[in-house]
């Protein structure tokens, strides 16, 4: 043991130079462990960052999509009600032109010097347009654009037929009536439309 004790003495500066460096080893071994674990910490909330960032990206592009997307729906809602209101604009005046005329067919030797009905022929797409505003009222529109189709076919049915002397007065007086009856329903139902439409607008 004393001699122990005199070795301890006579090599004390060895041995504290020793665990000094011991000491300064496991020192730079739990610092590099510490900053090891701080850079870890840092890339970390980093890409906790950028994931955020990236989610806040994509929340606005769908919400300027999003905001894209109605502006356009309501732009073609726009452009659908003018050209269902010019087309029904167009309609109502086509039947009120013919209901004067058809009243005179007893009256006339034919129908050649009746203008063409052509006018009675409406394109289609304007009940296509107003099936995306309503669905029932594209529904009485087409079957108003229908019932101007059937006086047509009733009035130049008769365009060619003569009536001096009042030889067909008969088939005159019929041929105008059956006119009226088909524009008398289209002009009703085109008018429900417009009510339709002028209270869609208020």
């Amino acid at each position: 043991m004393n001699h122990l004790l005199c070795w301890i003495n006579q090599n004390a500066a060895g041995l504290t130079a020793i665990f000094t460096f011991l000491y300064l080893i496991a020192t730079i071994l739990i610092f590099n462990e510490a900053r090891k674990s701080a850079d870890a910490s840092k890339t970390s909330a980093g890409a906790a960052t950028e994931a955020v960032k990236a989610a806040q990206s994509s929340a606005s592009a769908a919400s300027e999509s999003a905001t894209l997307m109605r502006q356009q729906i309501e732009e073609q809602a726009i452009r659908c009600e003018i050209a269902v209101r010019s087309g029904i604009d167009v309609a109502l005046k086509t039947t009120e032109v013919w209901r004067a005329r058809t009243g005179d067919f007893a009256n006339m030797n034919n129908l050649k010097s009746l203008p063409p009905t052509d006018n009675l022929v409406l394109p289609r797409t304007v009940v296509e347009s107003l099936a995306l505003i309503d669905i029932q009222m594209a529904m009485k529109l087409s079957a108003a654009l229908n019932e101007m189709g059937l006086a047509r076919d009733v009035i130049e049915s008769t365009r060619n037929v003569e009536n001096k002397s009042g030889m067909n007065i008969g088939h005159f007086q019929r041929a105008g009536h059956e006119a009226d009856k088909y524009l008398d329903a289209a002009a009703e139902r085109l008018h429900e439309v417009s009510l339709f439409l002028g209270k869609q607008k208020g």
